[in-house]
């Protein structure tokens, strides 16, 4: 007997006895008084044991018979010896019309030794514990959506959030999530609150060199440009492990979705201006936790000239008409220059976010213009010297041997 039915001997004893009236043995088995009657029947003719369920211990009335199985597992190990149980089940039913549960071919090929079972591999996330000082950590990444539902195009929200506090640093609409896009949203961050000691990223194309780069020796334009200006640049190997940028994009395309909608904004600049006015101290008034540590961590960046470290670079080499090749342009590099340039030196290219292009050697900046159409080389004509027709001498061996053969076949 289970417990419940147990319990109920105490209370069919007390009905037996007259102790308690029928309905009040319902209210306590949660039973109705037709079925207390029904059992009150029964107990008084068989005792306790006739509390026990009549089926238990008993095959169900939709088991699968011994030898409908034996059938079906004996056509899996002749004909579909490599086929899953899904696909089994269903090829049995198909051809041989054996309808037969998956699970249970499954676990009877397991017991046969036709199925291997699959052991699920159980990722293990352990908690990180947050950074106890505000800049000493900020996570960074861009959710692609449709921000402006169907008001406007689809684009890509880039977040900078602090690991300490969960509070927003920078929020900002961009076209898509490029390197142009991301440095020009970091140099706004820096400008706002200084350099923070480390930035916790994935390992997207814009952070990290994958491909070819097992030493890691090669790296992208926004990891050189975080270097120059010390901020280590952390790649994650999950995106539990970023777990707070995540939730920030989760709950803002539920939120932020919806106060785009209230406030008729459809367009890039105007979300970007209602983020800076309003959203994000609305934002980190609700969900900002207070830090361990009360000390920012942020330092200053006066010392550093942030549009010549935000920018792209390049490396090219000097032609010998003194022209120089960078993205299917030509630049000729005039003549005074500050310092002493050579044909096949290697220059460097800066390309500012705002796309202007200059050429820089040993710190310094190179005077270039850009030529509208690709120079043309000149071939130079090199003059063609006749050669001298060589006659040889009457006394010439060669003479000779020339009368000497023609001698030969005269005597011939």
């Amino acid at each position: 007997m289970v417990r419940k039915e147990l319990n109920q001997v105490s209370v069919f004893e007390d009905l037996r006895n007259g102790k308690i009236k029928q309905k009040d043995a319902a209210k306590i088995l949660d039973l109705s008084i037709r079925q207390i009657k029904r059992k009150l029947k029964e107990y008084r003719r068989f005792g306790a044991i006739s509390l026990i369920h009549k089926r238990r211990g008993k095959p169900s009335n939709n088991h699968n018979k011994e030898n409908k199985i034996k059938q079906a597992v004996d056509l899996v190990s002749e004909k579909y010896h490599d086929f899953g149980p899904k696909f089994a089940a269903e090829k049995l039913l198909e051809i041989h019309k054996i309808k037969i549960n998956h699970e249970t071919l499954r676990l009877r090929m397991i017991k046969e030794g036709l199925w291997k079972p699959k052991v699920k591999k159980i990722n293990r996330h352990y908690l990180r514990e947050r950074k106890e000082s505000l800049g000493e950590m900020a996570q960074v990444d861009g959710s692609p959506h449709h921000w402006f539902e169907d008001r406007g195009p689809a684009c890509t929200l880039l977040g900078f959030i602090d690991d300490a506090t969960s509070r927003i640093l920078h929020l900002e609409f961009a076209a898509n999530e490029s390197t142009a896009t991301l440095m020009k949203s970091t140099k706004k961050y820096l400008l706002d609150y200084g350099r923070p000691v480390a930035l916790y990223v994935d390992r997207g194309g814009v952070y990290k060199v994958n491909l070819h780069n097992e030493d890691e020796e090669k790296i992208t334009q926004y990891k050189r440009a975080l270097d120059e200006i010390d901020i280590n640049l952390i790649w994650t190997r999950s995106p539990q492990a970023k777990g707070r940028v995540e939730r920030l994009f989760e709950t803002l395309q539920d939120r932020l979705v919806k106060e785009l909608r209230l406030q008729g904004i459809s367009d890039i600049d105007s979300a970007n201006q209602f983020l800076k006015s309003e959203y994000i101290d609305k934002h980190n008034a609700m969900f900002a936790v207070a830090a361990k540590n009360e000390i920012d961590l942020h330092r200053q960046i006066e010392d550093y000239d942030l549009d010549q470290i935000f920018c792209l670079k390049e490396k090219r080499h000097i032609n010998c008409d003194m022209t120089v090749r960078y993205k299917n342009s030509w630049f000729q590099l005039e003549k005074k220059q500050p310092t002493l340039i050579f044909p096949k030196n290697i220059i460097e290219v800066w390309e500012s976010l705002d796309e202007e292009i200059t050429f820089h050697l040993r710190k310094c900046k190179l005077n270039a213009i850009k030529l509208e159409v690709k120079p043309l080389k000149i071939k130079e004509i090199q003059e063609v010297k006749l050669r001298k027709i060589w006659v040889p001498s009457a006394n010439h061996p060669w003479r000779n041997y020339q009368k000497r053969d023609i001698l030969t076949l005269a005597k011939r």
